[in-house]
């Protein structure tokens, strides 16, 4: 098990027709994911969202606009992962052409593949939660 913890966070986010926002990734297995990334030294996990958010889809998120919908543990690479729930932002989302090759809204339950089951579990329970933060630690091989 790696030694220091590793945090990541991003945003769940949610357009008026309740279709949830995905990027897909223009390197490696190009799978479809959740905007976000790995926290910096000193951030705290939403200001990671916010920075990863504008870097990646090129929108402002606000505080005030979300809300933390889930904490997740990856028991196998020692990491935690941090999921805000949101449904305004500013902006249009747009990939950065660089980490990002595309972006679009889709329905819950016809999400695009490839896209790991990790994700699909983080939207669902996005989807479902009504202002309780769901805890779960989750499975996952070291990378």
């Amino acid at each position: 098990m790696p030694s220091k913890t590793s945090i990541r966070a991003g945003f769940v986010i949610f357009d008026d027709a309740g279709k949830v926002l995905l990027v897909r990734h223009a390197d490696g297995k190009k799978k479809w994911g959740l905007p976000g990334g790995r926290q910096r030294e000193g951030e705290a996990a939403w200001e990671t969202a916010i920075r990863e958010c504008q870097e990646e889809i090129q929108v402002a998120m606000h505080p005030a606009d979300f809300a933390l919908s889930g904490i997740y543990y990856l028991s196998g690479r020692n990491a935690y992962v941090f999921d805000f729930k949101i449904t305004e932002w500013e902006g249009t989302p747009v990939p950065d052409g660089k980490e990002i090759a595309e972006v679009g809204f889709f329905l819950v339950d016809k999400l695009p593949e490839p896209i790991s089951k990790f994700t699909v579990q983080r939207i669902r329970d996005a989807a479902r939660n009504q202002g309780d933060v769901i805890l779960r630690k989750q499975q996952a091989k070291s990378e």
